[in-house]
């Protein structure tokens, strides 16, 4: 456990070590807006200390693709390392599906975020301590009835009595950015959902996400 005053200079830290190592590949992301951490400080200390580990988890398995002298871009090398950083699994079947072109996340069951893959920190405009520290519905927005589906299917895929691998059947949907100035809007599919497990428990899942925009970076939002 770490110190309450140690946590946000040990985040800060992390957040800048992540922006470093991902400009090796040619993408610059703001660690953070504001170096006091706004928020990253908002949390609780046990919220604060949750965010801490998983983002420790996620810069060591990072690093240690980098130290294999391999890419960040390789969604399933980087899946693979944060697996074996983690001790969580993923049946090899399920990982086979996974490819560069795709956003990549897992969720907690929780529905906190253990992981994004490097396309998703390319395409999008928030800082690395928003993507960390701050709640989905925080920073993106989707219809009122896209946010249905999405709840619909999460309670079904975790209340399987042997969790496999399901397709959404969710198609494809816009998202646009809630709080950042440019306002980027995505269209994406979010086509699996993919059971993670740890000790032979369910975990989280794995969401394998096609990304539909015409161009690699999501298109500005222009209001009606």
């Amino acid at each position: 456990m770490i110190g309450n005053e140690a946590t946000p200079t040990s985040f800060k830290k992390l957040a800048e070590s992540f922006s470093e190592m991902i400009q090796s590949e040619g993408v610059f992301v703001r660690p953070y807006a504001n170096s006091q951490l706004i928020h990253f400080n908002r949390l609780s200390k046990a919220e604060q200390e949750d965010v801490l580990e998983r983002t420790r988890d996620f810069v060591l398995s990072c690093s240690k693709v980098k130290q294999r002298d391999g890419s960040l871009t390789s969604n399933r090398e980087l899946v693979e390392s944060l697996l074996n950083v983690t001790g969580m699994t993923i049946r090899k079947e399920d990982l086979d599906l996974i490819d560069d072109n795709q956003f990549i996340e897992i969720y907690s069951k929780s529905g906190m975020h253990i992981f994004r893959s490097f396309n998703i920190f390319e395409a999008s405009s928030y800082t690395f301590e928003d993507l960390c520290c701050r709640q989905w519905h925080h920073l993106y927005q989707r219809s009122p009835e896209e946010q249905e589906k999405v709840l619909a299917f999460a309670m079904k895929f975790f209340t399987q009595e042997n969790p496999a691998r399901m397709e959404t059947g969710l198609g494809i949907t816009k998202i646009i950015e809630k709080d950042t100035l440019e306002k980027l809007i995505y269209r994406v599919e979010t086509k699996w959902g993919i059971p993670v497990f740890k000790n032979g428990q369910l975990e989280g899942v794995l969401t394998i996400v096609i990304n539909w925009n015409e161009n690699p970076i999501p298109q500005f939002y222009i209001p009606n």
